[in-house]
C-alpha cells in the first residue's frame, strides 16, 4: 500500500513538473516574459488561470480539454507532456527504489538511490523539454542546453561515474562524430544544438553508453526516416530533426544500455 501511494505521489510529481515544461516550451517558443516566474494564463483569452485548471492532468480531463473561462479548445499536446513526464518519473523510480516500505511510517531512506533519481529527473525533464521544442520547431534552444550540460557536469561528479577517462573518451567521440558531421556538410546533416546536447549525454553516459546511445538514435531515426519515404510524407530533401532521436536514445539507454551493450558483447564472443 505504501509502495503504491508513494508511486502515485512519484508520477503526480513527475506529471506537475511536466506541466510546468510545456509552459517553458510554450514560453521559449512564443518569446513570452516570465518564463520561470510568470503566472499561467490561457493562450486564446489571455486570463489567469485558476488554481483549480492547475491539477496535471486531472484538470484537463474535468474541463474536457478546453479553457475553463472561455472554452476555448486546449491542444492535448499539454497533457500527453504531462503523462509522458509522469511516466519517466515514475520508471525512475522504479529503477532507483529510493524508499521502500511495507508502511510509511517503518520507510528507509536510501541517499545514494535519491541522490540518483534526482539526478536523472532532472535529465529527463530536460530531454522531455528538448524532444517536443525540437520536434515542433527544428531546433534546440541554449536555453536547455546549457543548463543541461552544466547539470550533467555536476550528476557526474556527485555520484562519481562515469569515470573521468570515460567521459573525455565519450566528449572526444561527440567531437568527432558529431562536430564532424557539421563541418562536412556545413550544419545540413546535424544542427549546432545536436552537438551541444550529444555533449550533455556523453558526460551523463561515458563513452561505451554514449556509444550505445548513437547507435540506438540512428537506428531510430532511419526507421522513421524508411517510414516516412515509404508514407510518401517527406522527401529525401525533408529536413527531420535529429534531437527527439537522441533523446528517444537517451531515455531507451538510461533504462536499457547497459543489458543491450552486455548481450552485443556476448554476441560477439560467441
Amino acid at each position: 500500500m505504501a509502495t503504491l501511494l508513494l508511486s502515485i505521489l512519484i508520477f503526480f510529481l513527475g506529471a506537475s513538473v511536466g506541466s510546468f515544461l510545456s509552459v517553458v516550451v510554450y514560453r521559449i517558443e512564443k518569446k513570452k516574459s516570465g518564463i520561470i516566474f510568470g503566472h499561467s494564463f490561457c493562450p486564446s483569452c489571455k486570463k489567469r488561470l485558476r488554481s483549480r485548471d492547475l491539477v496535471p492532468i486531472v484538470s484537463y480531463l474535468m474541463l474536457r480539454g478546453k479553457c475553463g473561462q472561455c472554452g476555448t479548445k486546449i491542444s492535448p499536446i499539454y497533457l500527453f507532456i504531462e503523462i509522458v513526464t509522469g511516466l519517466m518519473f515514475l520508471s525512475l523510480y522504479f529503477r532507483y527504489p529510493f524508499l521502500e516500505s511495507a508502511s510509511l511510517e517503518s520507510a528507509t531512506l536510501s541517499t545514494p538511490l535519491l541522490i540518483s533519481f534526482t539526478f536523472f529527473a532532472i535529465y529527463t525533464s530536460f530531454f522531455v523539454a528538448i524532444f517536443f521544442y525540437d520536434l515542433k520547431t527544428k531546433k534546440i534552444p541554449d536555453v536547455f542546453l546549457f543548463p543541461l550540460i552544466l547539470f550533467t557536469a555536476v550528476g557526474t561528479l556527485t555520484l562519481g561515474t562515469p569515470s573521468f577517462v570515460s567521459v573525455l573518451l565519450a566528449l572526444a567521440i561527440a567531437a568527432v562524430f558529431f562536430g564532424g558531421q557539421i563541418v562536412v556538410s556545413k550544419g545540413k546533416w546535424l544542427g549546432e544544438g545536436d552537438f551541444y546536447l550529444a555533449l550533455a549525454l556523453a558526460i551523463i553516459f561515458g563513452w561505451e553508453l554514449f556509444v550505445t546511445n548513437i547507435v540506438i538514435s540512428y537506428f531510430l531515426g532511419a526507421i522513421m526516416g524508411i517510414a516516412l519515404l515509404a508514407t510518401k510524407k517527406a522527401t529525401k530533401k525533408t529536413a527531420i530533426p535529429f534531437g527527439p532521436f537522441l533523446v528517444l536514445g537517451a531515455i531507451i539507454t538510461i533504462f536499457f544500455g547497459q543489458d543491450l551493450m552486455n548481450l552485443y558483447l556476448s554476441n560477439l564472443t560467441i
